[in-house]
Order: C-alpha cells, then sequence, then structure tokens
C-alpha cells in the first residue's frame, strides 16, 4: 500500500474504495463477477437447448472445475513468490479468449456438448488462476484494522454482480437468445482490462532461502489441519459448497424451466433475486460490522437458516413463490459469503495468505463442480429435481448443527 493510499485511507463504511489500488481491484472484480454470474448459468442452459440433462450439467460444471484441483494450490504458492499483477493478466486474457470463441461457436451454431464442455475446461483454468490472487491481495491493499469492511465491500461486488450480470444477460438472452449472454460476457472480459492495467501492486517481497513448493503447500494446509478454527471453517465450506452451491449451481437451471416454467430470460431474474438478497445483508453487515463481535456464532446461524430455506426450494410451486425464497436464501447467504471470509482472513498470518486462500479457491472453485457431478447424478437416478435439492439442504442442516453443539470455541471466532 502506498503512502498516497495510507493518506487518503478508509473513514466510511465504503471509505476503503478512497484506496486507489484497492478501487481497481474492486472494479476489475466487479467485471469478472458480472460474467461469473451468468457463466455457469450460459452453459447449463446452453446444454439443456442441446438436448442434455441433469447428469451431462454436471459433468460439464466438473470439467469448468477440474483445473482448480491441480492448479490452486500451485498458484497459491506462485502468488506468494511471483508478480501477481502478472497473474491477474494472464487469468483476464485467457478467459477473455475462451469466451470469445465460445461466443463465435454459439453464434455460428457450430457448437456441439463436447466442444462447449472443452471450452468449459479451458475456461475453467483460467478462473482458477485468477480466483485465489484476487483474494490474497486484499490484505496487502488496506490497513489491518479495515480488513473487514474492504472483505464486505469485496463481497457487495459479488453481490451487485449476482444482480447486474443476469440483469444484463436476461435482455440479452431475450433478444438474441443463448448466445447472447456469452457475447455480454466477452464484452464484460474486455472491459475488466480497463482497469487492471493501471493497477499497482506492492511488491512480493523477495527470499533467498525459499523452500520447495511442496514444502510450501505443506506449510500452507499444515496450517489448516493445525488451527482448530479455521479447520472448523473450512468443514463448513466444504459442506456448504458441495449442499448449497452445487445443487442450485447445477440444477438450478433446470428447475426454473421444468418445475416453474421460467424461458432463459426469466430464469435470469431468480438469480438476480438471489443477488438482491444477499446484498442487502452485505449492507446491513456494512453499516453493523462493529456490532457483530461472535463471528464464529453469526457464521453458522447464517448456514443454519440458509439450510433451512433451501428445504424450502424444492416443493415450491410457482415462479412468484420460488423467487420469494430465493430472496430469503440471498439473506442468509450474505451472512456466509461475508463472514467466512473475515473470518479466514482474519485468522491467518500474511506469510501463509497466499497458500491459504489457495486451498479455499479450491473448495469454492474446484469442490464446487465435483458436487455439482454428484449432484447431477443423483438427480438423475432420483428423477427428482425438487427432492435432490431440498435432501442436499437437510443434509447441509445436519452438519452445521452438529458443529455448532460440538464447537463452542468456533462459536466465539471473531
Amino acid at each position: 500500500m502506498t503512502q498516497a493510499d495510507h493518506a487518503a485511507g478508509p473513514q466510511s463504511a465504503f471509505g476503503v474504495l478512497r484506496l486507489r489500488s484497492f478501487r481497481l481491484l474492486w472494479y476489475n472484480t466487479l467485471g469478472f463477477m458480472l460474467v461469473q454470474s451468468t457463466q455457469r448459468f450460459a452453459f447449463v442452459w446452453l446444454i439443456l437447448e442441446l438436448g442434455s440433462k441433469s447428469d451431462v450439467s454436471g459433468r460439464l460444471l466438473f470439467v469448468m472445475g477440474l483445473p482448480a484441483l491441480f492448479i490452486s494450490l500451485p498458484v497459491g504458492v506462485m502468488s506468494d513468490r511471483v508478480n501477481r499483477r502478472l497473474l491477474l493478466f494472464l487469468s483476464q486474457t485467457g478467459a477473455f479468449v475462451v469466451t470469445l470463441v465460445t461466443s463465435v461457436l454459439v453464434s455460428t451454431d457450430r457448437i456441439t456438448t463436447g466442444s462447449a464442455t472443452l471450452c468449459a475446461a479451458i475456461l475453467g483454468l483460467f478462473i482458477a488462476i485468477g480466483q485465489p490472487v484476487r483474494t490474497a491481495i486484499v490484505p496487502t491493499l488496506v490497513p489491518q484494522e479495515h480488513l473487514m469492511n474492504a472483505i464486505i465491500v469485496s463481497v457487495v461486488a459479488s453481490n451487485l454482480a449476482l444482480i447486474l450480470g443476469p440483469a444484463i444477460a436476461g435482455p440479452a438472452i431475450g433478444r438474441w437468445g443463448i448466445e447472447g449472454a456469452f457475447w455480454v460476457q466477452t464484452a464484460l472480459y474486455g472491459a475488466g482490462f480497463l482497469a487492471l492495467v493501471p493497477l499497482k501492486l506492492p511488491a512480493v517481497v523477495a527470499r533467498t532461502d525459499r523452500p520447495r513448493l511442496r514444502s510450501e503447500l505443506a506449510a500452507g494446509i499444515g496450517f489448516i489441519a493445525r488451527h482448530p478454527d479455521i479447520r472448523t471453517l473450512f468443514i463448513l465450506l466444504m459442506g456448504s459448497v458441495i449442499f448449497m452451491m452445487s445443487p442450485w449451481m447445477v440444477l438450478g437451471p433446470q428447475f426454473a424451466r421444468e418445475e416453474v416454467g421460467a424461458t432463459g430470460a426469466s430464469a435470469t431474474f431468480l438469480y438476480t433475486v438471489l443477488g438482491l438478497g444477499q446484498f442487502v445483508t452485505s449492507m446491513w453487515l456494512l453499516r453493523n460490522s462493529h456490532r457483530v463481535k461472535q463471528k464464529g456464532l453469526w457464521f453458522m446461524l447464517g448456514l443454519t437458516t440458509g439450510a433451512t430455506v433451501q428445504i424450502l426450494i424444492g416443493p415450491a410451486p410457482t415462479f412468484v413463490t420460488l423467487a420469494l425464497i430465493l430472496f430469503a436464501w440471498g439473506l442468509t447467504g450474505g451472512f456466509y459469503l461475508n463472514l467466512n471470509q473475515t473470518l479466514l482472513q482474519g485468522n491467518t498470518p500474511p506469510e501463509v495468505m497466499g497458500r491459504v486462500m489457495s486451498v479455499h479457491s479450491l473448495l469454492m472453485v474446484g469442490i464446487a463442480p465435483m458436487g455439482a457431478l454428484l449432484i447431477g447424478y443423483a438427480a438423475r437416478h432420483l428423477h427428482s429435481l425438487p427432492e435432490t435439492i431440498s435432501g442436499a439442504g437437510a443434509a447441509m442442516l445436519v452438519l452445521v448443527l452438529v458443529v455448532l453443539a460440538t464447537q463452542r470455541r468456533f462459536r466465539t471466532l471473531s
């Protein structure tokens, strides 16, 4: 963080945006998240239009996240060693090119299930490069005492993306079909360079006694394994990814289409409503972060209510009812999204931050598609989308209640 940035330090909830480097990163992250808010939906809807079902959608999302399983941890180590700005450029450029190629294939009717899956896999590679780097950069750009505000403002970018992304893609789909969504994504990736080019980051501290890659990876994983609270947090994160994120990620578009009669354009509205709920909670936390003392307890209460609301998604009888349930789900998700980052970054030493956040990225980007693969086959086997979504919510509820009852120390974590 430069002296000018420090002089313009945060003085209000959104004061962290006065820090130029953080503001540019925030703009770039917003653009990146705008794409991701419609990316998986667009690929799954495309697969549905090509005649495939939930198991094929699950396989596509699995290969999209497969690169993260292999490179998230090494990228985390690299982010502690090399120029992080260079990694961001690599991620942005690669994602732009792959999305452009996909848009051309869809528009010229040359896209197939196989080529769509291949494009998704390559795209997942570049997403996996950028994801842990963006997260690890945040603590280096703001003072420690304003870290929670910076994290919440970063999550607000995700919330805005969930609202604005579908709101932009929906009309594009309504006018041009599913290819409209892919062209919107291409344009947003291109616009992301406007914030990335002037971004200046603190230099990575050079070390002459760097241990080998395997040793550094072991150090990052070892920290998580030895830290009881961080270990508990990762268990809850893994459960939420498999039982909460994955079901909606892979089954949401098909559920909206088959159970409540949504079109491609109207289905994006459901994602907007979900993001709106998360935005409301994020804004409340931003204004009242000083009142949230036992963040571990708030985090688990958010998961408990979120899992309960998820159970109600399955029997939703109409489009309007589903929209209202998703708004409530978003309200609970706002606590989860904000507080998991705050708990993780606030309790991790700077020297292992990149490696720990790469494990976090591994869960969010890699394990989610693995869960999607499992959920997709489960839905195909059960022949019931509602039962699969609600059953996964019940499984998550059991997990978080067990942790809530047994991990008393985690409740007081701040």
